[in-house]
């Protein structure tokens, strides 16, 4: 099958450019970035063609599905355009920027009948993939809460031009603020780890330390506190950042009735048991990790896997992130009840604003 990457950034040159290429079901047919530099450059580390206008990709009948890398604020246009143009769809995350044009890509993805996938890789890791199936086969009884923690030093370092005085005055419209570039992984991850879905959250959003290049606090969060209720009777926090100077932090804790299973940045999985048994499982990761999501995308399209994540997921990922603005500039818990049928009602320039 013959795939387009549209977004020719750091996330296509390092997941979705070699996951497609090294795939033996797919072809990397073209890449396409209005940045012509940027996108002859990874045309040419691949061999392959490459457009400045995701039309041309789009109208191309020889192609038969995308994968949606460009910044965020773009997500939702370029892949409803994809969608009504009869392509597969693999969004990087989150699936949009707001609920409203969330609801927009589902109603796109509906009329189309197409495959809507979304780039959550951290449901595919090794690590995440082990620990779900120890918790299902009751490793440490019921779950009964947890703590998760993803934070680093900020986007601009995980860009094509790295971090500069003026990143933020240039990039910040483009990605949003720390929940949507970062914490939408955790928002997901956890009821997709523990069988549930966020019922309510409470939220802090400070802006801790990044800065325009005059010197100005960016007018986003980059730090988070969250508090998750799941409604299945689970709960826990997030620790979210773009503020972490040393080495990142990707741990993930959840506390059972039989014991304590806790998930790091290696692919082992460590349970302490209720006796003062400890178990360690190793997931065994490959090289490639982060084509996990690319590869899978393959699969599901080539009739080899069933998806992990839907676009439904990417939508309920964000009304959850809507609930925790909600929160933090209301100071009150948020239920997700409280948002049914807002992505219908508001406009783009509504949401999320009283």
């Amino acid at each position: 099958m013959n795939i387009a990457v549209v977004g020719c950034g750091a996330i296509a040159k390092t997941r979705h450019a070699p996951g497609v290429a090294e795939h033996p079901k797919a072809v990397l047919y073209a890449v396409c970035d209005p940045v012509r530099e940027n996108a002859d450059a990874l045309a040419e580390a691949y061999h392959t063609k490459a457009a400045y206008k995701i039309e041309d990709v789009l109208g191309d009948p020889k192609v038969d599905a995308v994968i949606i890398c460009t910044p965020e604020r773009f997500h939702c246009a370029n892949v409803v355009a994809a969608l009504e143009a009869g392509k597969d769809v693999l969004c990087e995350k989150p699936l949009a920027m707001t609920p409203l044009e969330g609801r927009a890509i589902l109603d796109a993805q509906k009329a189309s009948g197409r495959l809507l996938m979304v780039a959550f890789g951290q449901r595919l890791s090794p690590g995440h993939q082990l620990a779900k199936r120890l918790l299902e086969e009751g490793a440490i009884g019921k779950p009964l809460a947890f703590r998760t923690a993803l934070a680093h030093a900020g986007v601009e370092y995980a860009t094509i031009e790295g971090p500069s005085p003026d990143f933020y005055d240039k990039k910040l419209a483009g990605i949003g603020d720390v929940m949507l570039s970062v914490g939408c992984h955790r928002m997901d991850l956890m009821p997709y780890l523990l069988g549930g879905k966020i019922k309510a959250v409470s939220a802090l959003l400070p802006t801790i330390d990044k800065t325009y290049a005059d010197g100005r606090p960016i007018d986003a969060a980059d730090h988070a506190m969250i508090t998750m209720e799941l409604d299945n009777g689970i709960s826990g926090m997030a620790w979210i950042s773009w503020c972490d100077y040393g080495q990142p932090e990707r741990s993930t804790v959840i506390y059972g009735t039989q014991g304590v299973m806790t998930v790091c940045r290696s692919p082992e999985v460590t349970v302490e048991r209720r006796d003062r048994r400890t178990e360690r499982y190793d997931a065994a990761s490959s090289p490639g990790e982060w084509q996990l999501p690319t590869r899978h995308f393959i699969d599901v399209l080539a009739g080899d896997a069933l998806p992990i994540c839907s676009g439904s997921d990417g939508q309920d990922c964000l009304l959850a992130l809507e609930a925790a603005k909600r929160s933090h500039q209301q100071g009150r818990r948020v239920e997700l009840a409280e948002l049914s049928g807002l992505d219908r009602k508001l406009s783009t320039g509504q949401f999320g604003k009283e």
